[in-house]
């Protein structure tokens, strides 16, 4: 999020993704809003302008624009499929809703602005796109609807059925060989 590209460890990850050109794909959900500050108030500039001071090609979309999110995604993983290294997307969204359970966003933010931003509902968006093609009907909402109702019961299922692993278990898969601090 916004308030992520602060923190020391997302400048750490960029400098070492620029220095050993890694193909990673960073993408920075800016919804505008930290707790209840603005990120007017972290920076004073667009976000995906900092992954070039890295060395790192950025993009900066709208968020809500699936299509033009979709895109940016494809240019970023050639780049990193193709050898070239590391890309920075930054998808300029809103967080609707609350920050946390405790968070009142009505003290701190305009209802217009909400409202507005309300208009742009991404899932909206695609649809009236699609209506405009001919590539949304009635038979399609029921397939997207019974496939949505599917995923969700398998989410549930596997959370319900989920079962911790030993403590030991956080070691699995880290290295490659065995070694005497492990077994200690």
């Amino acid at each position: 999020g916004d308030g992520a590209t602060s923190q020391g460890d997302v400048n750490e990850a960029m400098v070492f993704a620029s220095s050993f050109e890694a193909p990673v794909v960073f993408v920075c959900s800016n919804n505008q809003w930290a707790i209840s500050e603005p990120v007017s108030v972290q920076s004073r500039f667009p976000i995906a302008g900092r992954a070039p001071a890295f060395g790192i090609p950025s993009l900066r979309v709208d968020g809500n624009d699936a299509i033009a999110c979709a895109a940016a995604m494809r240019w970023a993983l050639d780049r990193a499929r193709s050898g070239e290294g590391p890309a920075f997307i930054e998808a300029v969204t809103y967080r609707m809703g609350p920050h946390t359970t405790s968070d009142d966003p009505t003290r701190y933010r305009d209802a217009a602005e909400v409202d507005g931003w309300g208009r742009r509902d991404p899932l909206a968006r695609v649809e009236a796109w699609l209506r405009r093609k001919d590539a949304f009907d009635d038979e399609f909402t029921g397939s997207v609807a019974a496939a949505a109702d599917d995923f969700a019961a398998g989410m549930r299922s596997a959370a319900l059925c989920a079962r911790s692993r030993p403590p030991i278990g956080v070691f699995d898969g880290v290295y490659a060989e065995p070694h005497r601090g492990l077994d200690e």
